[in-house]
């Protein structure tokens, strides 16, 4: 059951759109504070600028701290904020500038140059430059102090204004990015559109391959679909197939079948039902027969492809085929199995190897055998070959070819479909081993079944 998700393209659309908003709060946080620090830094530098020019223009006479403050040291400070100054003799006393105006003097810093601190006055935050000037007078502190106050509405109102364009310019380059992003997007997953249409518009009986242009990061998507394809193709061929060879293979012993019973219904005479009855039971028994060797042939194709391989004992296999067979026949026979006492192992499917296995034995027992059967297993370096020996006819050189394929016509008067030898023949295929036919030393005839040996050796 498939289940549909979240639309892989609104995930990646919000995931970009995540990251974007994240990235422009980060940068406008970025912006906002380099431009508090720029402004704080350019607005300091003009006040300690007008600071000093106050304090050059302060100087100690007739036993007095004496200022001549320039209007030009106002007029480099920004009109919409307030000003307040004060300057303080050596004993503390207001020289000029506001009286009521009375910070904190850091008396043991002002040889350090021009101080800058944050303060508040009337309620209102300010920024203070304050400087000292030595003056010629004894004491603990011998500073004439300049404090210089603005308020903070210029650099607030600058800092306010670049971070306002900032912000504006921000979001359109998010919502541009955005945008560009979502079409990116759209056109990155519109080979998948286009693999959806060239399978939707395909014919129901058409699993041919695949055709089409994609990107590298879809070409695994394709080859995967193209591979089931021809799968469903492989195993629809061997369906209509089977399903063929069926119906062809049916067809005249049913038929057959049909008439011996329709003859059979027509005798009056004793003798000609008996005869007819005989007929019947064969034609039965032969039907029988064809229908279990079309299911195992169907079964043996199907396995080819769809079992997984497992680690086999072949030794051990053949040994339970041969005591299971074996058990039903009254002959008397010369019966023999030579095996390493090692495991021969080989990979493979354990029911289309006793399937074949038992095809070759019933063949000898059947067919060959007339007084001994032979089966002898060994390893050849990195095959296992499995022998059976028997001393029948055995089969002509010229149809070790034909036998192979199935329904081939069968020689003298065996009845059956011919299927024997080809499902052995499948199932060495299937596990990339051979199927071949020779003479023994001593003149008897066999057939060698050779299987790659398990690569990890027989122990």
């Amino acid at each position: 059951m498939i289940v549909a998700g979240r639309s892989l393209y609104t995930r990646l659309v919000m995931r970009v759109g995540i990251v974007l908003s994240i990235s422009s709060a980060v940068l406008l946080v970025a912006i906002w504070i380099s431009t508090q620090l720029a402004a704080n830094k350019a607005y300091d530098r003009i006040l300690s600028g007008s600071a000093l020019q106050i304090a050059e223009n302060t100087w100690y006479q007739n036993g007095a701290v004496n200022v001549d403050v320039p209007l030009a040291a106002f007029s480099m400070l920004t009109a919409g904020d307030q000003v307040f100054y004060v300057v303080i003799d050596p004993d503390g006393r207001t020289v000029a500038g506001d009286p009521d105006f009375k910070p904190e003097i850091p008396w043991n810093k002002l040889e350090d140059g021009p101080l800058l601190q944050d303060g508040a006055y009337l309620d209102t935050p300010v920024r203070m430059a304050v400087i000292g000037r030595r003056m010629p007078v004894a004491g603990d502190h011998p500073w004439a102090v300049i404090v210089l106050a603005q308020t903070n509405n210029a650099r607030m109102s600058f800092a306010k204004s670049v971070g306002t364009r900032a912000l504006l310019v921000i979001l359109a380059m998010g919502v541009l990015t955005l945008i560009a992003a979502m079409f990116t997007l759209y056109q990155a997953l519109s080979p998948l559109k286009k693999i959806e249409a060239a399978i939707r518009e395909r014919d129901l009986n058409d699993l041919s391959p695949l055709s089409i242009t994609v990107p590298v990061e879809t070409h695994a998507l394709v080859s995967s679909i193209n591979a089931f394809m021809q799968r469903l193709a492989v195993h629809r061929a061997t369906m209509r197939r089977v399903i063929g060879d069926a119906a062809h293979q049916l067809r005249t012993p049913v038929t057959a079948l049909i008439s011996q019973m329709e003859l059979l219904s027509a005798q009056h005479d004793e003798e000609g039902r008996r005869h007819h009855l005989d007929r019947l039971r064969t034609r039965t028994r032969q039907l029988g027969a064809l229908v279990n060797q079309l299911i195992n042939h169907a079964m043996v194709q199907h396995r080819s492809d769809t079992a997984a391989l497992e680690s086999v004992d072949l030794a051990q296999l053949v040994r339970q085929e041969m005591a299971d067979m074996l058990s039903h026949q009254e002959r008397l026979l010369d019966l023999a199995m030579e095996a390493p006492e090692q495991p021969c192992l080989i990979m493979g499917d354990a029911i289309s190897l006793r399937e074949a296995v038992k095809n070759v034995l019933g063949n000898a027992l059947q067919y060959g055998a007339a007084s001994f059967l032979h089966v002898q297993l060994e390893r050849k370096e990195a095959q296992i070959e499995l022998c059976v020996i028997d001393d029948g006819p055995g089969i002509p050189e010229a149809d070790w070819e034909r036998i192979r394929k199935p329904f081939s016509p069968r020689s003298g008067e065996r009845m059956g479909a011919s299927l024997g030898l080809s499902i052995v023949e499948e199932v060495m295929r299937a596990h990339g081993g051979q199927l071949r036919f020779g003479y023994s030393g001593a003149g008897s005839f066999m057939v060698v079944l050779s299987f790659p040996a398990r690569p990890d050796g027989a122990a």
